[in-house]
């Protein structure tokens, strides 16, 4: 799979869940049919943006629609956008943030989706009997630090 930035990534996620198909997706790109992702709510200088990145990496976002991508990095910001977008989920609703991440209501696919496109950097932990059913954190390195005396 290829890997795309995380404002790529947001913006093709909120074509398709406004409804554009992916064949239909690459058309409007390829006529930079700026009208036809209007209802999508972005502004145009951010579909221009995506525009010129697809023009300069048209395998890739061609890959990305077809076969599916992943995001090089995702903040937490990002990671809210994504599942607001693509999911409609409402906060303290649907999920609740917390200090170390996220808590969701998520269906299987749903975090098969997430776990498929999110970088390792995120964990995403099944919970089970609780209100919301999936954790999301950030993964936490531990380093060693090894004294010589």
């Amino acid at each position: 799979m290829v890997k795309l930035s995380m404002p790529i990534g947001l913006l093709l996620e909120s074509a398709i869940a406004s409804g554009v198909s992916g064949e239909r997706l690459l058309e409007v790109i390829r006529t930079r049919e700026y009208e036809a992702l209007q209802h999508v709510g972005k502004e145009e200088s951010s579909w221009t943006y995506f525009f010129e990145f697809a023009e300069q990496n048209w395998e890739t976002v061609v890959s990305a629609i077809t076969t599916g991508y992943t995001f090089k990095f995702i903040t937490i910001r990002g990671l809210l956008n994504l599942i607001q977008t693509k999911y409609k989920l409402k906060e303290n609703e649907d999920f609740l943030m917390n200090e170390s991440g996220i808590d969701m209501k998520l269906s299987d696919e749903q975090l098969d989706f997430l776990r498929s496109r999110i970088p390792s950097q995120w964990v995403f932990k099944k919970q089970e009997q609780k209100q919301y059913d999936v954790q999301a954190f950030l993964a936490q390195t531990t380093q060693r630090v090894c004294r010589q005396d």
